[in-house]
Order: structure tokens, then C-alpha cells, then sequence
């Protein structure tokens, strides 16, 4: 429907809250019910297809801002990290979930969690290893998996503080897997 057909319906008539595309497209069921004031839960986030982020994150910064706070929330970070998250493509703008990691002891440590979309169908942990340049990705997989990468950051955090390194810290996780 039209701007000016929307304007055009009589008061009585009950206006949706939807900002997306009502039907169609590439957007599956699940994303193209989304809301403005709609909560997230981790399940339903586990739900989504790279098309679902895609079509949320093509919906402008607000929403953007929103699915990147509802990772966030998901993940309960200890305070060690420090965070931050892409709004503006100002990483590149590839993932529309880019969060950003930064250990609070080693300002060298810096970690992004990417989420599924047009560049990937998978979430990717990547670890850089010179800032803007080169990176490593040290976890994959089709789910937002919380408690792997909670795990993973308390081992990065446990070798930050016994003094390893970036590329040590690298190497540990390439070499150990993620298990």
C-alpha cells in the first residue's frame, strides 16, 4: 500500500505498527511479521536465515541498532570486553550484525562476531591480528551459538591475562579447535 492510500484510510480503520514488506519477496514468514517495539529472544534469533538479517538490516540504522543490541544482550558479556557495533558500514558494512570485542587488559585483542548474510550463510568469530588488515577466523557455524562463544572468549580472556600475545592467542585457538 501507498503512503497516500495509507493516508487515505478512514480513522476507524486499525493502522499497522509494520515497517517491512507485508508479503513476498525473499523474506521469510518470521521477518516479514517484525515490529518496531518487537523483543527478541535468543530462540528467535536462532531462527533466523541470513535473508531474515539481511531484510532487518536493509531496514535502516534504528533496526540495525536493535538486531545488533539483541546479540549483545544474548551474549552477556563479562566486563572485560569492551564493545561496540556497526551501524554505518563504517567496517564495511559486508554483515549485518558486525559486533566488535576489545579486551579491556590488551587493547591489541580485538574480536568481531559476524552474523549470517549476503556475504555468508554462517556466523564467523574473527580475531585480528594487525588491526584493518589481517584476521583470522577462528570459529564458524549456522547457529548463534552463546554458550561456544562465551567459552571461547573466557579462554581468550585466560590467555590475555597469563601474557600471551595476539598471534599467540591466535595460534592457541587455531591449534585447540574449538572444543
Amino acid at each position: 500500500m501507498s503512503v497516500l492510500k495509507f493516508k487515505e484510510l478512514p480513522s476507524d480503520i486499525k493502522r499497522s505498527a509494520y515497517f517491512g514488506r507485508q508479503a513476498g519477496g525473499n523474506m521469510s514468514q518470521r521477518s516479514g511479521e517484525m515490529t518496531r517495539d518487537e523483543s527478541f529472544t535468543l530462540a528467535r534469533l536462532q531462527q533466523f536465515s541470513l535473508f531474515d538479517y539481511e531484510s532487518y538490516c536493509a531496514r535502516g540504522e534504528e533496526f540495525r541498532h536493535r538486531l545488533s543490541g539483541a546479540v549483545l544482550h544474548a551474549l552477556k558479556l563479562p566486563d572485560v570486553w569492551r564493545t561496540d557495533c556497526e551501524s554505518r558500514a563504517e567496517w564495511g558494512g559486508v554483515f549485518p550484525v558486525h559486533l566488535r570485542l576489545i579486551h579491556r587488559k590488551n587493547k591489541h585483542v580485538v574480536i568481531d562476531i559476524l552474523s549470517p548474510g549476503g556475504e555468508s550463510p554462517f556466523w564467523h568469530g574473527l580475531m585480528w591480528l594487525n588491526p584493518d588488515h589481517t584476521g583470522l577466523y577462528f570459529w564458524n557455524s549456522e547457529l548463534l551459538e552463546i554458550e561456544t562463544i562465551g567459552q571461547l572468549l573466557k579462554r581468550i580472556d585466560a590467555m590475555v591475562r597469563a601474557g600471551y600475545a595476539v598471534g599467540d592467542i591466535s595460534g592457541a585457538l587455531r591449534q585447540e579447535g574449538i572444543n
